[in-house]
């Protein structure tokens, strides 16, 4: 495991439940406003020309409740938010040692079709750590929960503890998560076979985290996160008993031979450089992640890696390259 870059003498227990608290109350917040627009008439834009990404006025009014509740409380701590304008001034910046990292609406396309499996998630990094989580969801019971955790805390949905499933190995029938594309790109190895699990897709990574952190699945993999989807989630559920896998991809040969290696942290950003290290970069991070209880999501990062298909990566290249030129 990753040395830990926690500086214990700037990080006391009395700053950081201080943190959780208002996170508690700013995910609950954001999970109301959420409320006054699930079901009714939403104003619809798309980030992308193929209408896949979409952004709703819940989305930003979310966001506008949480930013300004942050800046009230802890007004020296820096804030990356999911509807932030790309390419502005504040993407220049370098970020302090505390980062709250916000995704107002995880699983924006269900919300927009009537499907109540979606989250409001804040998180805190510090200095590259997940350290504080509030994870607000509309399930299971009636006007939603809080999940939340801090780090040497212990994890809670709205004050009750909660536990990963706590399994040697993987198994069979036994819940777990993966995203759509997986049996398109991804494989399991030989000693998978029979362990795998039962897959479920929910549209929302924030969501999955959550019923890691619950012991409902016994494990959850997500291809392509960025820190937004992540950071409240990964609090949470580290806290619960998670272990955190992260995966490096490498291209290989003309991009079509790549391979996926994985490593056990602490830290979502390592090498973080207090002052130093970019907004931009920040926003640009995304890496695959494994969450578990530790046995099991070690099991299984050892045996998922990528499809051998020549085809398929060349197709893939080729449209990489097109978008370069």
């Amino acid at each position: 495991m990753n040395e830990t870059n926690l500086d214990a003498r700037a990080l006391d227990d009395t700053l950081l439940a201080a943190i959780e608290a208002r996170a508690i109350e700013l995910a609950r917040g954001g999970g109301s406003v959420l409320s006054e627009y699930f079901g009714g008439n939403l104003d619809i834009q798309y980030k992308d020309d193929n209408q896949r990404d979409p952004v709703t006025d819940a989305d930003h009014r979310t966001q506008e409740f949480l930013v300004k509740g942050i800046n009230e409380s802890f007004p020296d701590h820096d804030i990356l938010g999911e509807e932030d304008e790309e390419n502005s001034e504040d993407d220049e910046a370098a970020a302090g040692d505390f980062l709250w990292v916000l995704d107002p609406l995880d699983g924006t396309k269900n919300f927009l079709h009537g499907l109540p499996v979606y989250a409001c998630s804040v998180g805190v990094l510090y200095r590259g750590e997940p350290v504080v989580g509030a994870v607000y969801t509309p399930w299971p019971e009636e006007g939603g929960v809080v999940h939340h955790a801090r780090k040497g805390g212990g994890a809670f949905t709205d004050g009750k503890p909660i536990r990963v499933a706590e399994l040697e190995s993987p198994q069979a029938n036994q819940l777990i998560t993966l995203p759509g594309s997986f049996d398109w790109l991804y494989k399991f190895d030989t000693p998978m076979r029979g362990k795998t699990g039962d897959p479920r897709v929910t549209g929302s990574i924030a969501y999955e985290l959550v019923m890691v952190s619950r012991g409902i699945t016994q494990y959850m993999y997500t291809s392509n996160p960025h820190l937004w989807d992540i950071v409240g989630g990964v609090a949470v559920a580290m806290e619960a008993g998670s272990a955190l896998m992260i995966g490096q991809r490498s291209a290989g040969p003309m991009g079509m031979f790549p391979s996926l290696d994985w490593r056990e942290s602490s830290a979502l950003v390592e090498n973080w450089k207090t002052n130093e290290t970019r907004v931009r970069d920040l926003r640009r991070w995304a890496r695959p992640l494994i969450l578990g209880s530790p046995s099991v999501a070690r099991f299984v990062s050892a045996n998922l890696g990528w499809k051998r298909n020549p085809r398929l990566w060349l197709r893939m290249w080729r449209r990489r390259r097109r978008a370069r030129s």
